[in-house]
């Protein structure tokens, strides 16, 4: 009788562990297929977005305005935050010569989506050909993005990782984005230049740059010419660093749709071969797939900029030059 009960209780065991294992079995491969094929880069993410305006000053120009975007539970001004996927590493956005933040909204927007503290700004003088100038901007939206989540009334008050920041620039902003990554003592962590223009302080600045930087530039561009420059001779070998050119993408393709029509209109820029949309679907896989490896350290998102999922683009003539640095 006591062998009875012994054997009943060890066949109850065997049996609860193999439940167990099948249990675990079956979730396996779910969790792995997660971690290797994240959600893609190219689509909106899953926070709401809100917003509100700020604005800061830089002694050595002024007054720069701007808009700090947020992962909300609604989208909308103001809305409340969502702190759900929090601390967000912070990323400084700026548009280019003549431009301003309300025509660029698509990318922070894009990257708030994603889960970031995003900060967009205008310089005080726009038209200024001074890459210092926004180089500047962003090294006073991180400071403010800092201020804004320790202060009281603030709708983004301590969603804000302080530790990792990122500087994503178009054109005389791409330019400044360089500067400002190169800059002694600067806190950015992860850089993004999309057809950056070029100074003497962008390309000094170029040379001191050891944090990842990927540069993006449209095939028929006409109003850049030094990317590959920066790229080739300027930023370090033993910088994580990426050039990529979009196929048929112009200068104008970066900017919110509306206005690169306009510019289209106007004779600024020449139409691209692809649409704006695709031109800006592309970019916002590459810059998005980018902040999340190097500032969150998701590794789902190595395919998409440096292996097969970027080999593929450049196979199928989407990206036309892709060309990569790991150190």
């Amino acid at each position: 009788m006591f062998y009875t009960k012994v054997r009943s209780k060890w066949a109850s065991v065997i049996i609860l562990l193999a439940l167990v294992s099948a249990l675990i079995a079956a979730l396996l491969p779910v969790n792995i297929a997660y971690a290797s094929d994240p959600p893609s880069p190219d689509a909106p993410g899953p926070y709401h977005v809100g917003f509100y305006w700020v604005s800061y000053q830089m002694t050595d120009y002024g007054t720069y305005s701007a808009r700090i975007y947020y992962p909300a539970t609604r989208d909308g001004w103001l809305a409340p935050k969502d702190p759900s996927g929090g601390p967000y590493p912070g990323i400084v956005v700026a548009n280019g010569l003549y431009g301003a933040e309300w025509n660029i909204k698509w990318v922070p927007q894009q990257l708030t989506s994603h889960g970031y503290v995003a900060i967009c700004f205008t310089p005080p003088n726009p038209g200024i050909i001074d890459t210092t100038q926004w180089a500047q901007g962003f090294t006073g939206g991180i400071a403010k993005l800092k201020e804004q989540n320790s202060c009281w009334l603030s709708p983004m008050r301590g969603l804000l990782d302080t530790e990792k920041f990122g500087v994503i620039g178009l054109s005389m902003g791409g330019g400044g984005c360089i500067e400002a990554t190169g800059t002694a003592g600067s806190e950015i962590d992860a850089a993004v230049a999309l057809a950056p223009a070029s100074s003497n302080a962008s390309m000094a600045a170029a040379q001191n740059i050891a944090v990842p930087i990927q540069l993006q530039v449209g095939s028929i561009d006409g109003m850049v010419s030094r990317v590959l420059h920066y790229y080739n001779d300027l930023i370090p070998s033993t910088t994580v660093k990426e050039y990529v050119e979009i196929n048929g993408g112009t200068h104008s393709g970066f900017i919110d749709e509306f206005f690169a029509c306009i510019a289209v209109f106007l004779g600024i820029d020449t139409p691209g071969t692809i649409t704006f949309a695709q031109q800006r679907y592309i970019s916002g896989k590459y810059f998005t797939a980018w902040f999340n490896y190097h500032l969150k350290g998701e590794n789902g998102y190595y395919p998409y900029i440096f292996g097969g999922k970027a080999i593929k683009d450049r196979n199928d003539g989407i990206i036309s030059d892709l060309r990569s640095s790991i150190p």
